[in-house]
């Protein structure tokens, strides 16, 4: 075994100085496991296991599409509530605007 090895900090994951790690890089975004794990295979590949770390990314990857899908899916067919309340309040606002404007300063005493 390398002496030099850490296994809390291993090199396949930050070979370069200055280069932020993987898991800082993850966690700084609040990826969660599955899109951690994508990023992960992706970074060590060329550093660790090659194909066999590009294949595990794929995997992790089709199933981060497919979850995106079922949401999708799922969220598509809901009206967008919070559309409909911004194109109200700009109905609202823009016949306001027209009243007020064409009627001019009402007396409020």
């Amino acid at each position: 075994m390398d002496p030099d090895f850490d296994p809390i900090r291993p090199n396949h994951y930050a070979f370069d100085e200055g280069v932020i790690e993987c898991i800082d890089y993850i966690e700084s975004h609040a990826f969660d496991f599955v899109e951690g794990n994508v990023i992960k295979y992706v970074t060590r590949y060329q550093h660790k296991n090659g194909t066999e770390d590009l294949k595990k990314a794929r995997w992790y990857l089709d199933r981060l599409i497919k979850r995106s899908e079922e949401w999708d899916a799922k969220w598509s067919k809901r009206p967008n509530i919070y559309q409909e309340v911004i194109d109200d309040a700009d109905f609202e606002f823009r016949i306001g605007s027209d009243l007020d404007a064409k009627s001019g300063p009402t007396n409020q005493s």
